[in-house]
């Protein structure tokens, strides 16, 4: 019996990552096709930035979830920036998506080709070992260093045209 319900977990935590996927494209179509070109543009340094970031905010999460066991005031900073970081994280996971459906799926239109691009990218990060310890964490790595790209790259625009103004 508990082997059908974590059968039945799985399949709606599929089905509703993915559906957010579609979501957080459909909503923030801009900023997910800017994340998307800096993917496809920078994956090297998205990578190692990415991975960098990440071995980052998990230490500081960590840090402050363990001071929150002394003073619960530190679980609020632990909360904000893993809730951040979670934010970025479906941004680039969305844009991963895209990459990944137009690859894989090019005829379909983009909201069934992002539903099985999603559906093939979390089922093959369940594969044991594999997926568990490999696939994703560089997909999380390579998805976060393009979200950090993208910010700090419009940042550096504005900066240069109120420079020019």
């Amino acid at each position: 019996m508990d082997t059908l319900g974590i059968i039945l977990i799985s399949t709606l935590a599929l089905i509703t990552l993915a559906a957010s996927l579609i979501f957080i494209r459909g909503l923030f179509p801009v900023r997910v096709s800017k994340v998307q070109t800096t993917l496809e543009n920078n994956w090297k340094r998205s990578f190692w930035l990415g991975l960098v970031n990440t071995i980052l905010i998990t230490i500081f999460v960590f840090g402050f979830g363990s001071l929150g066991n002394g003073s619960p005031l530190f679980y609020f900073p632990a909360f904000a920036m893993y809730g951040a970081f979670l934010i970025g994280l479906l941004f680039g996971l969305s844009a991963f998506i895209q990459i990944l459906g137009e690859r894989l799926f090019p005829d379909l239109d983009p909201v069934k080709r992002d539903v099985r691009a999603g559906s093939v990218f979390l089922l093959t990060s369940l594969l044991p070992f594999v997926g568990w310890f490999l696939l994703f964490p560089y997909v999380i790595s390579l998805s976060v260093g393009a979200v950090v790209i993208t910010l700090f790259q419009n940042r550096k625009k504005r900066e240069k045209k109120v420079k020019k103004e």
